[in-house]
């Protein structure tokens, strides 16, 4: 009973600040703080948003050659203009969205954070946290880690599992997106995804190439 009731109050003190939500743009260097509630949010030129804190409810879409660093605060979405975006979003932290678009001639870096879905139609590097949902992929995946494991058969959006351990010994694993319905185009992830080992396992992997060769 007593967490029902925090849930409320708290619902309670959120729910003025959500009706206020507004939309903001950013042409010049900007911050999203605690406390900060928008509906849209929109950034762009060369502009750097720092997000530390906060609440997006709707969208925040990169445009031009915008850079947006995320560390904390809840979003609905995250996205990139397909139409030029040449934009850069770096998330860490504990940052928390239900979903990530990036398209156009964006890059995505992921250190930290929690995502439900990712679709990636240019390129990202991923080197830590929470992929909840799915990862949709038409174009390069960098993942850093090691003792990769995949799994055809697993998960569940058809395109199976990918697990392993970030550069930090955190173990992850991330359900693949895969769909072949008829009229559609086909989307298959696990092709675009590259896997890098930690510097460790490829100085291994190269001592072992060696041995192998001084034993013939």
């Amino acid at each position: 009973m007593r967490e029902k009731i925090q849930d409320i109050l708290i619902l309670v003190f959120l729910l003025p600040a959500l009706c206020q939500a507004t939309t903001v743009a950013f042409y010049t260097d900007g911050v999203i703080q605690e406390g900060d509630v928008y509906s849209y949010v929109y950034v762009y030129n060369n502009a750097t948003v720092d997000m530390t804190g906060g609440v997006v409810t709707t969208v925040l879409v990169a445009y031009d050659s915008s850079t947006v660093n995320i560390s904390g605060g809840i979003l609905h979405q995250i996205g990139s203009s397909y139409e030029s975006a040449a934009s850069t979003l770096n998330l860490s932290g504990s940052m928390q969205a239900d979903e990530v678009e990036i398209g156009g001639s964006s890059v995505l870096n992921m250190f930290d954070g929690t995502i439900g879905s990712v679709e990636i139609d240019n390129i990202a590097n991923l080197y830590g946290g929470i992929i909840s949902d799915y990862l949709l992929a038409t174009s390069t995946v960098n993942i850093y880690g090691y003792d990769f494991q995949y799994n055809p058969l697993a998960g569940d959006y058809r395109g199976g599992q990918l697990t392993g351990f970030w550069l930090n010994d955190t173990p992850f694993s991330i359900d693949l997106y895969y769909d072949d319905t008829p009229g559609g185009s086909l989307v298959d992830t696990y092709p675009h995804i590259v896997l890098i080992p930690e510097p460790a396992t490829i100085l291994l992997l190269g001592l072992g190439i060696l041995l192998q060769r001084r034993l013939k």
